[in-house]
Protein backbone atom coordinates (compact mmCIF):
# COMPACT_ATOMS: atom_id res chain seq x y z
CA UNK A 1 0.00 0.00 0.00
CA UNK A 2 1.30 3.56 -0.92
CA UNK A 3 1.88 5.96 1.83
CA UNK A 4 2.62 9.84 1.38
CA UNK A 5 4.99 12.22 3.49
CA UNK A 6 5.37 15.74 2.98
CA UNK A 7 8.78 16.49 1.05
CA UNK A 8 10.73 19.64 1.67
CA UNK A 9 13.86 21.36 0.27
CA UNK A 10 15.25 23.93 2.51
CA UNK A 11 18.75 25.18 3.03
CA UNK A 12 19.73 23.35 0.01
CA UNK A 13 19.06 20.07 2.08
CA UNK A 14 15.60 17.67 1.39
CA UNK A 15 13.80 16.85 4.34
CA UNK A 16 10.56 14.35 4.82
CA UNK A 17 8.10 15.23 7.76
CA UNK A 18 7.38 12.42 9.66
CA UNK A 19 4.90 11.63 12.40
CA UNK A 20 7.71 11.94 14.92
CA UNK A 21 9.52 15.36 13.27
CA UNK A 22 11.47 16.38 10.05
CA UNK A 23 14.18 14.38 9.27
CA UNK A 24 17.23 14.80 6.94
CA UNK A 25 16.59 12.01 3.59
CA UNK A 26 20.15 11.01 2.94
CA UNK A 27 21.72 8.20 0.77
CA UNK A 28 24.86 8.85 1.64
CA UNK A 29 24.44 7.86 5.10
CA UNK A 30 24.40 3.76 5.37
CA UNK A 31 22.30 3.88 8.80
CA UNK A 32 19.65 5.61 10.03
CA UNK A 33 19.95 7.96 13.24
CA UNK A 34 17.91 10.65 15.34
CA UNK A 35 16.47 11.76 18.36
CA UNK A 36 12.92 10.50 19.06
CA UNK A 37 13.75 6.55 19.32
CA UNK A 38 11.36 5.54 16.33
CA UNK A 39 10.66 6.97 12.66
CA UNK A 40 7.50 6.00 11.09
CA UNK A 41 8.33 5.78 7.14
CA UNK A 42 5.93 4.22 4.91
CA UNK A 43 3.42 3.05 7.31
CA UNK A 44 5.82 0.92 9.47
CA UNK A 45 7.45 2.18 12.81
CA UNK A 46 11.30 1.60 12.74
CA UNK A 47 13.60 1.67 15.94
CA UNK A 48 15.98 4.16 15.79
CA UNK A 49 19.23 4.77 17.43
CA UNK A 50 20.27 8.06 19.13
CA UNK A 51 23.89 7.99 17.14
CA UNK A 52 25.62 6.35 13.97
CA UNK A 53 29.24 5.67 15.46
CA UNK A 54 30.46 8.67 16.19
CA UNK A 55 27.97 10.94 14.33
CA UNK A 56 24.11 11.86 16.40
CA UNK A 57 21.60 14.61 14.78
CA UNK A 58 24.06 17.08 17.82
CA UNK A 59 27.11 16.41 15.03
CA UNK A 60 24.93 18.47 12.14
CA UNK A 61 25.51 21.30 14.31
CA UNK A 62 27.75 22.73 11.93
CA UNK A 63 24.68 22.76 9.17
CA UNK A 64 22.81 25.34 11.45
CA UNK A 65 20.01 22.98 10.20
CA UNK A 66 17.65 23.95 13.08
CA UNK A 67 17.61 27.49 12.27
CA UNK A 68 17.75 27.47 8.67
CA UNK A 69 14.26 24.97 8.04
CA UNK A 70 12.59 26.28 11.05
CA UNK A 71 12.54 23.76 13.34
CA UNK A 72 14.42 20.97 14.85
CA UNK A 73 15.60 18.76 12.96
CA UNK A 74 14.77 15.27 14.15
CA UNK A 75 17.32 12.70 12.77
CA UNK A 76 18.52 10.82 9.15
CA UNK A 77 17.20 8.68 7.38
CA UNK A 78 20.16 6.79 5.84
CA UNK A 79 20.20 3.47 3.62
CA UNK A 80 18.99 0.74 6.40
CA UNK A 81 15.27 2.34 5.36
CA UNK A 82 15.28 3.57 2.46
CA UNK A 83 17.47 0.60 0.83
CA UNK A 84 13.91 -1.84 1.75
CA UNK A 85 11.80 -0.46 -1.00
CA UNK A 86 11.08 1.96 -4.11
CA UNK A 87 9.83 5.60 -3.18
CA UNK A 88 8.87 8.38 -5.51
CA UNK A 89 10.47 11.98 -4.46
CA UNK A 90 7.87 14.11 -6.36
CA UNK A 91 9.54 18.29 -5.67
CA UNK A 92 7.06 19.63 -7.44
CA UNK A 93 3.95 18.58 -5.69
CA UNK A 94 5.99 18.17 -2.58
CA UNK A 95 5.81 14.70 -1.71
CA UNK A 96 7.93 11.52 -1.35
CA UNK A 97 5.58 8.57 -1.98
CA UNK A 98 6.44 4.96 -0.45
CA UNK A 99 6.01 1.88 -2.99
CA UNK A 100 4.48 3.86 -5.69
CA UNK A 101 2.79 3.65 -8.78
CA UNK A 102 5.72 3.08 -12.10
CA UNK A 103 6.99 5.47 -13.69
CA UNK A 104 5.59 6.54 -16.98
CA UNK A 105 6.65 5.60 -20.33
CA UNK A 106 9.70 8.24 -21.45
CA UNK A 107 11.08 8.03 -18.23
CA UNK A 108 14.83 7.79 -18.02
CA UNK A 109 16.41 4.96 -16.10
CA UNK A 110 19.84 5.27 -14.58
CA UNK A 111 21.31 1.96 -13.52
CA UNK A 112 22.53 2.02 -9.83
CA UNK A 113 24.55 -0.31 -7.87
CA UNK A 114 25.11 0.06 -4.42
CA UNK A 115 28.61 0.10 -3.10
CA UNK A 116 28.51 -0.66 0.73
CA UNK A 117 25.21 0.14 1.28
CA UNK A 118 25.09 3.35 -0.64
CA UNK A 119 23.93 4.11 -4.23
CA UNK A 120 26.58 4.99 -6.88
CA UNK A 121 25.25 6.09 -10.42
CA UNK A 122 27.72 6.52 -13.41
CA UNK A 123 27.48 10.17 -15.30
CA UNK A 124 29.11 12.72 -17.65
CA UNK A 125 31.03 15.62 -15.51
CA UNK A 126 32.15 18.38 -17.62
CA UNK A 127 32.49 15.38 -20.22
CA UNK A 128 34.22 12.61 -18.43
CA UNK A 129 32.49 9.23 -17.46
CA UNK A 130 32.70 9.58 -13.50
CA UNK A 131 31.28 6.71 -10.95
CA UNK A 132 29.38 8.81 -8.73
CA UNK A 133 27.78 8.43 -5.41
CA UNK A 134 24.22 9.81 -5.38
CA UNK A 135 24.03 11.54 -2.05
CA UNK A 136 20.94 13.51 -0.67
CA UNK A 137 22.57 14.43 2.24
CA UNK A 138 24.92 16.65 0.18
CA UNK A 139 24.30 20.15 -0.62
CA UNK A 140 26.70 20.34 -3.56
CA UNK A 141 29.16 17.75 -5.08
CA UNK A 142 32.48 16.76 -4.54
CA UNK A 143 35.27 15.81 -7.32
CA UNK A 144 37.96 13.20 -5.86
CA UNK A 145 40.96 15.40 -8.01
CA UNK A 146 40.58 19.38 -8.62
CA UNK A 147 39.27 19.24 -12.00
CA UNK A 148 41.59 20.29 -15.14
CA UNK A 149 38.70 23.01 -16.80
CA UNK A 150 38.33 26.01 -18.29
CA UNK A 151 38.36 28.85 -15.82
CA UNK A 152 34.95 30.43 -16.66
CA UNK A 153 33.70 27.09 -14.53
CA UNK A 154 35.14 28.21 -11.77
CA UNK A 155 32.49 29.85 -9.31
CA UNK A 156 33.97 31.37 -6.21
CA UNK A 157 34.60 29.46 -2.84
CA UNK A 158 31.97 27.74 -0.35
CA UNK A 159 31.83 26.49 2.89
CA UNK A 160 30.32 22.91 3.49
CA UNK A 161 30.31 20.14 7.03
CA UNK A 162 30.59 17.28 7.24
CA UNK A 163 29.93 15.99 10.99
CA UNK A 164 33.32 14.00 11.05
CA UNK A 165 35.51 16.27 9.06
CA UNK A 166 33.51 19.25 10.66
CA UNK A 167 33.74 22.84 8.60
CA UNK A 168 35.81 23.30 5.79
CA UNK A 169 35.84 26.00 2.58
CA UNK A 170 36.63 24.77 -1.04
CA UNK A 171 36.88 26.43 -4.37
CA UNK A 172 34.25 25.80 -6.65
CA UNK A 173 33.78 25.02 -10.34
CA UNK A 174 30.02 24.97 -11.94
CA UNK A 175 30.11 21.85 -14.28
CA UNK A 176 27.94 20.38 -16.46
CA UNK A 177 25.99 16.61 -15.58
CA UNK A 178 24.97 14.09 -18.04
CA UNK A 179 23.28 11.38 -16.05
CA UNK A 180 21.89 8.57 -19.08
CA UNK A 181 20.29 11.99 -20.97
CA UNK A 182 19.19 13.62 -17.74
CA UNK A 183 20.82 16.90 -17.57
CA UNK A 184 21.88 19.54 -15.35
CA UNK A 185 24.43 21.64 -13.84
CA UNK A 186 26.15 20.60 -10.45
CA UNK A 187 28.04 23.20 -7.81
CA UNK A 188 31.33 20.83 -7.28
CA UNK A 189 33.95 21.50 -4.88
CA UNK A 190 37.39 19.95 -4.00
CA UNK A 191 38.25 18.93 -0.85
CA UNK A 192 41.74 16.54 -0.16
CA UNK A 193 40.89 14.83 2.97
CA UNK A 194 37.10 14.52 2.11
CA UNK A 195 38.65 12.44 -0.97
CA UNK A 196 41.37 10.73 0.26
CA UNK A 197 38.94 9.64 3.79
CA UNK A 198 35.93 8.97 2.41
CA UNK A 199 34.77 9.06 -1.61
CA UNK A 200 38.70 7.47 -2.79
CA UNK A 201 38.10 4.15 -0.35
CA UNK A 202 34.63 3.19 -2.15
CA UNK A 203 36.44 3.26 -5.56
CA UNK A 204 34.35 6.32 -6.47
CA UNK A 205 35.59 9.53 -8.59
CA UNK A 206 33.01 12.21 -7.38
CA UNK A 207 29.74 12.56 -4.96
CA UNK A 208 26.21 14.35 -6.85
CA UNK A 209 24.01 16.12 -4.42
CA UNK A 210 20.35 16.89 -4.09
CA UNK A 211 20.29 20.35 -6.14
CA UNK A 212 18.96 18.98 -9.05
CA UNK A 213 15.82 17.41 -6.92
CA UNK A 214 13.21 19.55 -6.41
CA UNK A 215 12.17 20.13 -9.80
CA UNK A 216 12.03 16.79 -10.77
CA UNK A 217 9.98 13.65 -10.14
CA UNK A 218 12.57 11.23 -9.37
CA UNK A 219 12.00 7.57 -8.01
CA UNK A 220 14.38 5.69 -6.41
CA UNK A 221 14.32 2.01 -6.91
CA UNK A 222 17.01 0.73 -4.90
CA UNK A 223 15.57 -3.20 -5.23
CA UNK A 224 12.77 -4.35 -6.99
CA UNK A 225 11.71 -8.22 -7.87
CA UNK A 226 11.75 -7.22 -11.44
CA UNK A 227 14.16 -4.56 -12.11
CA UNK A 228 17.96 -4.03 -11.16
CA UNK A 229 18.61 -0.64 -8.61
CA UNK A 230 18.17 2.49 -10.52
CA UNK A 231 17.05 6.19 -10.29
CA UNK A 232 13.95 6.67 -12.74
CA UNK A 233 13.65 10.28 -14.03
CA UNK A 234 10.54 11.38 -15.33
CA UNK A 235 10.50 13.47 -18.68
CA UNK A 236 10.48 17.15 -18.12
Amino acid sequence: MQHTHRLVYLARHMFIDLPEGRFLVDTGSPASFGSTGTASYGGTSHALPRNYGSVTVDSLAGLDLDARIGQRCAGVIGMDILGREPVLWDGPRGRAVVRPAPAPAGAVRIPMQQVHTVPVIEAGVSGRTLRCIFDTGAQYGFVTEAPEVEPATEDGEFDDFHPVLLGFRTKAWKLPVDAHGVRFRERFGFHEPLSEQLLRPLGVDALIGCSWLPTRRVWFVPSAPATDPCLVVAAG
